[in-house]
């Protein structure tokens, strides 16, 4: 990313926002159910961000900060599911999440970070699954609720 769409070190660029939330929109799929996903590649595409794992970052906290302060629409479609899975696996993965980051209410920092890879392959490991990092993330997102 050649520019800060919407780092902290500096103010939104003047339509940044705007264009995120059409891209957003165009997208139409929930915040939970982008991360990990080929329409999450998509809207970064759609507002000039590169194959960077911090850019992805940023823009998905750019989203969730635009959420938080009622100016992302609401959208009713989820591709995807949250996968079942039992108890104790539920019990698991917040382990991991608190392991890596401190509480699952800090889960965002782990989204394109190598510490997420961590969890889901532990995860895999112990519980004998093989899911997708956006599987996981969508138990964590369901989790966290």
């Amino acid at each position: 990313m050649s520019e800060m769409l919407f780092g902290d070190a500096a103010p939104a660029l003047p339509g940044a926002d705007s264009r995120l939330l059409d891209a957003y929109v165009e997208i139409g799929r929930t915040l939970d159910d982008l991360p990990y996903t080929h329409d999450f590649e998509s809207l970064l595409e759609r507002v000039g961000v590169g194959e960077e794992a911090a850019g992805r970052r940023e823009v998905f906290r750019r989203l969730h900060n635009l959420r938080k302060a009622g100016k992302l629409p609401r959208l009713g479609r989820a591709e995807s599911e949250p996968t079942l899975v039992e108890p104790n696996e539920e019990e698991l993965l917040v382990e991991l999440v608190a392991r890596e980051v401190g509480t699952l209410g800090q889960r965002d920092q782990l989204l394109y970070d190598p510490r997420f890879d961590l969890v889901v392959g532990r995860f895999n490991a112990e519980t004998g699954r093989s899911l997708t990092p956006h599987t996981v993330w969508r138990l964590v997102a369901k989790l966290a609720k």
